[in-house]
């Protein structure tokens, strides 16, 4: 994963409420299964497949068992995380798309949620930053603006 790919995530992250938030752990698992069939390093491929299951723990960490959904959902991410593991070893790309498949429907449930969930984000006190095209070489520029007070207000 690049370093762009990354500070969007944390700007995605900053900015999110729950259930958005749930969608960009789907994103990292996803981004992280496409950069496993698109490498061709052993050691990259098994460092995305590592970050997927990192993203799959996350998802089950945050499973509420009060509700037959998250056991079902539970289920769910128990059968790829356990299809990720036997994939660290030897990998099929085919399997691997199947994982994808998988995840991206549930992907698109839980962003149709997050479409109607109008609660706040769940990190206070961030900056706002504001990207537009300008004419520097690099094709674009931030800039951040917002709250100089970020930390702890006594």
């Amino acid at each position: 994963m690049n370093n762009d790919l990354i500070r969007t995530y944390s700007y995605r992250i900053s900015q999110a409420n729950r259930t958005e938030l749930v969608v960009i752990i789907y994103d990292l698992a996803l981004d992280y299964l496409k950069e496993a069939c698109e490498v061709e390093e052993i050691e990259e491929k098994r460092h995305a497949i590592v970050g997927a299951q990192r993203a799959i723990d996350e998802l089950i960490v945050g499973l509420n068992m009060e509700f037959d959904l998250s056991k079902n959902l539970f289920v769910i991410y128990n059968f790829v995380k356990r299809r990720l593991i036997s994939n660290f070893t030897r990998f099929d790309r085919d399997e691997v798309c199947k994982l994808q498949n998988i995840l991206l429907k549930l992907r698109q449930s839980f962003y149709e949620v997050s479409k109607v969930d109008e609660s706040a984000s769940l990190m206070k006190n961030t900056q706002n930053v504001y990207a537009g095209l300008t004419y520097s070489k690099a094709g674009y520029c931030e800039s951040i603006s917002g709250n100089a007070n970020r930390g702890y207000i006594v």
